[in-house]
């Protein structure tokens, strides 16, 4: 689903394209090919490089760029990388957990005794490049990154800040969605601690495009929802959270 001439949508679970358990999946068209941010739950990643073909029909895949190893976001990392040779880019804080298929960590066994995952579906391992590490600024396929740590959402949540064409985008994995809303979820790792010490390096980046995990997402404005989560946070208040009332996946 092309969003610009820069970015697709691969997969998603919300909007109905590739896999059930897929997160957003963005491919995000830099100058030496396609970089995807995140890689799906990896129950249908023939589909996602199908819908990727179908967007930027030519273009390689040249790297794969997690925002954090839950599942739904990880677990399709070493079956795209098989399939398009491509590197594999993950915060350094949680390289392990792809690197050995670590399924209590990236909340597999969690998901599968909820029966949200098959019984039978297993983690597949998946070799790293190399760790990313907060504040660190980075090219892959000739893009520029920049890179930044906002736990609460879990523990090892980065978001990335990206320019195109004169605007600033920011890749945000689970940690802020469209209208200031927390990625808070019931699981180890996942808690206001880790909000209140790193939301606010969300502050003053004049994001334009705002392209989180699950729902909505914007190409103006972004800056706005950012900054609704950091001023109730200021404000002594728990934000408004995923999974409350209307705000589902």
């Amino acid at each position: 689903m092309r969003v610009s001439d820069s970015l697709a949508v691969v997969a998603s679970m919300q909007f109905g394209l590739a896999g059930p358990l897929d997160c957003h999946v963005y491919a995000l068209r830099a100058p030496e090919g396609v970089v995807l941010i995140d890689a799906g739950g990896g129950t249908h990643t023939p589909t996602i490089l199908n819908n990727l073909g179908r967007d930027f029909p030519g273009l390689p895949v040249r790297a794969i760029l997690l925002t954090h190893c839950h599942l739904d976001h990880c677990g399709g990392a070493a079956s795209v990388r098989r399939m398009c040779g491509c590197q594999v880019f993950v915060p350094e804080v949680s390289r392990q957990i792809l690197e050995t298929g670590d399924e209590e960590s990236s909340g597999l066994r969690l998901a599968r005794e909820q029966g949200i995952y098959p019984t039978d579906f297993q983690m597949q391992a998946c070799p790293v490049e190399r760790g990313i590490h907060d504040a660190e600024s980075f090219h892959l396929a000739g893009q520029q990154f920049n890179a930044i740590h906002v736990r609460g959402h879990s523990l090892d949540s980065f978001c990335y800040l990206t320019e195109i064409a004169g605007a600033q985008w920011l890749f945000a994995g689970d940690t802020v969605f469209y209208g200031g809303i927390l990625g808070l979820i019931n699981a180890a790792g996942s808690g206001m601690e880790g909000y209140r010490q790193d939301l606010r390096k969300l502050k003053d980046l004049q994001v334009d495009g705002l392209f989180p995990g699950h729902g909505l997402f914007t190409l103006c404005g972004g800056q706005r929802h950012l900054h609704r989560a950091i001023d109730q946070l200021d404000c002594g208040f728990l934000g408004r959270q995923i999974g409350q009332g209307d705000l589902i996946f």
